[in-house]
């Protein structure tokens, strides 16, 4: 690969969902599996369907060539994990093992064997081996893998707590997802020029991350091995027996100011006059006069009426926000994409997919093509550009193209009048006409995008 930084954030990524998947997979075959599935097979998998993607979209092969190498080898795959796996002791020449999963498949409502649960574990990790070599590892990229791998742990730690299983490796584990997790984001953070690294010498700012990381980890060691269970529920304890005390003496507080006060005379309740016996049923009920399909609409009115209130609350707090936001961006001499009527636009839609689910019709929509990450890069460095720019007094006012304020910023830096105009150039491209770059025209766009932020704008001189 040519940019070793790269492969550093493919690696990142795969670490993190290695961590959640290899928690994930000794959760099921520890309560479902039996324990006969072997974990690290099961991540081999992924290893195997990232590097043969990679080598497919090397070689540049069409898309349904690739969907038809993937599915082959898939399935010997599968087929080798389950000789190894489930029948190691059975030889090749016996045919049994080999119609293993066809019976496991057609028993599943009776038994869910150790066959199924490999099949779909192998499908999972496929599946995201094949993504992973189909995504462009960014900053965006890294940071999501993080938030989803942090609530899976969590999650997946949580459920083997409620079932009371024992996961061998989760510390091991947890620290790895951590340590890959701050190294891919701090790399994809430098490699887009916004990280403070690149504030320092370059040559330098490798060691000084990983020195932080390896400190963070020492310390986490460190407190992982004082905070004991022991520990957590001595703390505890500790924390009830404080919350009774301080209830207690509030308690005894309370009673002693209550004595102070000397008791009320005993009450002589006057004797009953009525003469009927009281309605158990409740009494009268003004809506018993009405059929009872009249009350019904009135509910479903009254229910109707409730929720427009809601939502008309909801969209007043929401646009009372937008416009402080607004504000504060303005404030800052930010750029910012209006997007006026956008909620509306949204409960509208909400609405209409509700109506159509409910008549049993298709709602027939052109759905909005995600934009490529290079195309989401060029973006990106244009609006860093246009923040640098506004923060040293020149913003680009409202009714300026992207080229008029080109002409600006030439003027107030013409030493960077080139790259200026690569960035500009590119970025136009990228958002009216969606022309993706390569990956040697986004290099020289960071390069271009470092060497104008390396000076300062300045009003030309007037003799």
């Amino acid at each position: 690969m040519k940019n070793w930084r790269q492969a550093v954030l493919y690696a990142s990524v795969a670490g993190i969902e290695g961590s959640w998947l290899y928690v994930l997979l000794s959760l099921i075959n520890e309560k479902a599996a039996g324990r006969q599935l072997s974990v690290f097979g099961l991540l081999l998998i992924y290893t195997i369907a990232f590097f043969l993607n990679k080598l497919l979209l090397w070689a540049g092969w069409h898309k349904f060539f690739r969907n038809v190498i993937n599915l082959f080898a898939w399935a010997i795959v599968l087929l080798l994990m389950t000789k190894v796996q489930l029948f190691s002791n059975v030889g090749l020449a016996k045919t049994n093992w080999l119609l293993a999963l066809p019976r496991a498949i057609t028993n599943i409502f009776q038994n869910f064997a150790p066959e199924l649960w490999l099949l779909i574990g192998s499908v999972v990790v496929w599946w995201l081996g094949r993504r992973l070599a189909q995504t462009y590892s960014t900053f965006a990229t890294l940071v999501a893998e993080f938030q989803f791998g942090l609530v899976a742990l969590l999650t997946f730690f949580f459920v083997a707590s409620a079932l009371e299983t024992n996961l061998p490796d989760s510390l091991p584990v947890t620290l790895t997802f951590f340590l890959v997790s701050l190294l891919g984001i701090a790399i994809a953070h430098a490699e887009e020029g916004e990280s403070w690294l690149n504030l320092l010498r370059q040559g330098h700012w490798l060691g000084l991350l990983l020195i932080s990381i390896g400190l963070i980890l020492i310390l986490g060691l460190l407190v992982g091995s004082v905070i004991t269970p022991d520990f957590l529920h001595l703390i505890v304890n500790g924390l009830k027996f404080a919350w009774n005390f301080v209830w207690s003496l509030i308690f005894k507080v309370i009673l002693f100011i209550a004595s102070l006060f000397p008791e009320p005379e005993p009450l002589i309740e006057p004797p009953d006059m009525s003469l009927t016996p009281p309605d158990e049923t409740g009494g009268f009920k003004v809506w018993e006069l009405f059929p009872e399909w009249f009350t019904k609409g009135i509910r479903l009115a009254w229910s109707i009426l409730m929720i427009g209130i809601l939502v008309f609350a909801l969209w007043r707090i929401a646009s009372q926000m937008f416009a402080w936001l607004r504000k504060r961006l303005a404030d800052k001499a930010a750029e910012y994409e209006p997007m006026s009527g956008a909620f509306t636009a949204d409960i509208l839609s909400f609405l209409k997919r509700v109506l159509f689910r409910l008549l049993g019709l298709k709602l027939l929509r052109r759905q909005k093509k995600a934009e490529p990450p290079e195309i989401s890069s060029i973006r990106q460095v244009y609006r860093q550009l246009l923040g640098w720019a506004a923060a040293q007094g020149y913003p680009r006012l409202a009714f300026q193209t992207p080229y008029e304020y080109l002409y600006t910023l030439e003027a107030l830096l013409p030493a960077s009048r080139d790259s200026l105009s690569f960035i500009t150039q590119h970025y136009v491209s990228a958002r009216y006409g969606l022309s993706s770059p390569s990956e040697e025209e986004l290099h020289q766009l960071k390069a271009s995008w470092h060497q104008v932020k390396q000076n300062r704008l300045r009003p030309p001189e007037t003799s």
